[in-house]
This record gives C-alpha cells, sequence and structure tokens, in this order.
C-alpha cells in the first residue's frame, strides 16, 4: 500500500462515540421550544455536517431564521456540555499511540465547534495526536478542504503525502476535494452498506485495523 507521513482523523464517529451527548444537548433546546424530540437513530443520521447542519436536517420545516436561533442554544448547551455522553471507541487511543510510535504525523479535524473540540481534545487526545482542529467562522467547513489544507500545513505535509480517516460521506468528499485517499469506518454513524458504494480508498471495520493497514 502506498506510505504516508500523516493521517488525520475526523472526530465524532471517527475517533469518539459522541451520539448520546449530541442526542441529549438537542433534546434540551428542542424541550425549550416544544418540538418533538429525536432518537439517538434520527440524530445519528443528521451528523457529519456542523452544528448549522445538525439542526436543518433535525428541523427542515423551521425557517433559516428560526434554525439559526436553535443553532446557537444547541451550540451554547453542547459546547458546555460535550463530554457528557462522550468516550473514545474502545482500543482508538491505544491506536493513536501506535502509529505515533511508528512516526506518523496525526491530528483531528472536525465540523464540531472548535470549544468542544479543543474541550474533547484535552481530554482524550493529549500526546496522541498533535492537535485538533474545529469549526470557526474563519474557514470554511467540511466539505469543502480548506481545513485539511490547514492541518496539513500545520503538520508540515503535503495532500499526497496523506489520508483522511472519517465515517460518513461528508468525510470521503472532504478528501477527494482536498486531494487525499480516504479510510472510513464502519463503527460510526454511518452504515457499512452505504460507505462501501462511496468506494473509499479504504473500508474497515475494526479499530485493530487502523495498526495492520499503518504498520
Amino acid at each position: 500500500m502506498k506510505t504516508y507521513k500523516a493521517i488525520l482523523f475526523d472526530m465524532d464517529g471517527t475517533v469518539l462515540n459522541t451520539l448520546d451527548g449530541l442526542t441529549n444537548s438537542l433534546a434540551v433546546v428542542w424541550k425549550r421550544h416544544n418540538l418533538p424530540v429525536l432518537s439517538s437513530e434520527d440524530v445519528r443520521l443528521c451528523l457529519g455536517y456542523g452544528y448549522d447542519g445538525l439542526i436543518a436536517r433535525a428541523a427542515p420545516h423551521l425557517s433559516i431564521a428560526e434554525q439559526a436561533e436553535l443553532t446557537e442554544e444547541f451550540k451554547n448547551h453542547y459546547s458546555t456540555h460535550c463530554q457528557n455522553g462522550t468516550a473514545p471507541y474502545a482500543g482508538i487511543q491505544e491506536a493513536l499511540g501506535s502509529l505515533k510510535s511508528k512516526g506518523y504525523k496525526t491530528a483531528i479535524v472536525s465540523n464540531k465547534g472548535q470549544a468542544a473540540v479543543t474541550s474533547l481534545h484535552d481530554l482524550y487526545f493529549r500526546g496522541l495526536a498533535a492537535f485538533s482542529l474545529g469549526a470557526t467562522d474563519a474557514v470554511p467547513k467540511k466539505p469543502q478542504p480548506q481545513m485539511l489544507y490547514t492541518a496539513l500545513n500545520r503538520l508540515g505535509c503535503t495532500p499526497d503525502e496523506a489520508v483522511y480517516v472519517g465515517d460518513s460521506e461528508v468525510d470521503k468528499v472532504t478528501a477527494d476535494n482536498a486531494g487525499l485517499d480516504s479510510l472510513l469506518v464502519t463503527w460510526g454513524f454511518r452504515d457499512a452498506a452505504f460507505l462501501q458504494v462511496l468506494h473509499p480508498t479504504y473500508l474497515i471495520h475494526d479499530v485493530a485495523e487502523l495498526s495492520r493497514i499503518f504498520s
């Protein structure tokens, strides 16, 4: 297989299982506005597009202005509660440590807001990944390629030296737009059959496969 210098990871559904935390924060906001609370399975299918994308998919019947209000409320609540209902997938911290020991440069690039990303990085990935880059107003979110370019620039690598690891169609399109190979994982927020038809460079079903692929 191709030799890489850098491995970039998505956060939600890839290195962290954040579904319960996101579902709980959304429920808090929904109850304030007397909206029917969504199940975690419904929320799962809305994820991958950042906070505004989540709200737009969870409440498509609302106006743009109403969605913007809910997005702000959700961001404020989730930023201070993001550690609740969240945990790394089994074996992922060990896998990141192994990749670092093998000399790979690693970082996390997420459409989640930077405040929550920083909090979760400090809790779970400090010393395992060089940094975690979250969404800000300064850089367009995935699937635009700029976040990956920013991360690669900080790591001193080029797109042809890197692979992006994610769990959704957003991650595949982002990798394509940035000129990176893609690795999709089936333990996250999309089903294996759905991911297979996207034709990623690699498709894996178990965290242990990361160490085998990047030997």
